[in-house]
């Protein structure tokens, strides 16, 4: 499993916010959890450690950068993959959202 991430400098920048601090900010959950950055070179790629609750711990920190304005305002992508292929997590996220409201 793996989840990519970019960004959108223009509204980062809009925000007051510099890219590397965003990037960080998201580095720093997944590292908080063990999950290794495989890429940084334009896009933030964290991918699993072969735990069994690896997919619940990684979704967790997805939800609750979906919750965040600025993550939303911020995000230009982010894309699950997994063995079933890849499924883009913006496109989804008022149906993600609504699901976490109930």
């Amino acid at each position: 499993m793996k989840v990519k991430f970019s960004f959108d400098t223009a509204a980062v920048e809009r925000r007051g916010y510099g890219l590397e601090a965003v990037r960080q900010t998201v580095k720093t959950l997944f590292a908080a959890h063990g999950f290794p950055c495989i890429s940084d070179d334009g896009v933030l790629a964290f991918e699993d450690k072969g735990h069994g609750d690896d997919f619940a711990v990684m979704w967790d920190i997805i939800l609750s950068l979906l919750r965040s304005e600025w993550f939303m305002d911020c995000a230009a992508s982010c894309v699950w993959q997994d063995e079933d292929g890849e499924e883009d997590v913006l496109a989804q996220t008022e149906k993600i959202r609504d699901v976490v409201r109930q």
